[in-house]
């Protein structure tokens, strides 16, 4: 990653939320580069927000989720 362009991607964080981050990129099996990278893509994506609420929606509901769209 390119320092300078770094900087200006960057917001403060604090310590706890440096840890959180940490958790989550060890979680995923990921170094901490990869998952933001992986991640700022789709951070505040309103589309992707709502797949992501559609997805919790329907799994919530215990209903088998059809693929085939032939009818």
């Amino acid at each position: 990653m390119n320092v300078d362009q770094a900087h200006a991607l960057t917001a403060p964080l604090t310590a706890a939320e440096r840890d959180q981050v940490r958790l989550a990129a060890a979680a995923a099996g990921k170094t901490i580069d990869e998952y933001l990278r992986d991640g700022i893509p789709t951070a505040g994506d309103p589309f992707a927000v709502a797949l992501e609420r559609a997805a919790d929606t329907i799994a919530g509901r215990g209903e088998e989720i059809r693929h085939d769209y032939a009818g």
